[in-house]
């Protein structure tokens, strides 16, 4: 027999978002890039979203990380995180959530990394944003973090000289992305 506190952790999603609506502002009116979308997650669970180039993909990601560019906007529905609403939250209050219990990792993780600071030096900055290590120790989990995730691509990648610049190229772009998920335990990844 389940406790009462099981059941309604097995009741609430993950993920849960309802009635979603993006809207942009233009000369020509208001334009609707998403209408309605609903989704819902429970834990453990995997979702893949699979649809034509344009249609709003990425931007149901954004909105539901918080990172829709101006003048895009929430303009319906809500977002909710293990139960609690995100849609809504001040700025500062969801850079918090963002990293933390949620996360991305984007499709082209070249243009999320700043080139005029180390791959480290992101990853450690990361590391310290959300979670309360001291320079030297984010220092050592961004390294273990870098060398398992070197480790996972050469076994999965067949050893054949074509296939270095994928391993290193793609090491310092989306494995990094990828370090940077796994170093605050976020809960939910858009990738």
């Amino acid at each position: 027999m389940s406790s009462p506190l099981h059941a309604d952790a097995v009741e609430t999603p993950l993920l849960e978002v309802q009635d979603l609506v993006v809207e942009f502002p233009t000369r020509r009116g208001v334009l609707r890039a998403l209408d309605g979308v609903s989704l819902s997650i429970a834990p453990g669970e995997i979702l893949g979203v699979v649809g034509e180039s344009g249609a709003g993909k990425s931007l149901t990601g954004a909105a539901i990380i918080g990172l829709l560019e101006p003048p895009g906007r929430i303009a319906g529905g809500q977002i909710k995180l293990e139960g609690r609403r995100i849609d809504n939250l001040p700025d500062e209050e969801m850079r918090k959530v963002r990293g933390r219990s949620i996360g991305a990792i984007f499709q082209d993780p070249l243009t999320s990394l700043n080139p005029l600071y180390t791959v480290g030096q992101q990853i450690i900055e990361t590391i310290r944003a959300h979670l309360p290590m001291s320079e030297l120790q984010a220092r050592e989990k961004a390294i273990r973090l870098l060398y398992m995730e070197g480790e996972k691509m050469k076994k999965s990648s067949p050893a054949r000289p074509h296939n270095r610049f994928v391993l290193y190229s793609g090491l310092t772009t989306t494995a990094v992305m990828i370090c940077q998920q796994l170093n605050t335990s976020a809960v939910y990844d858009i990738a």
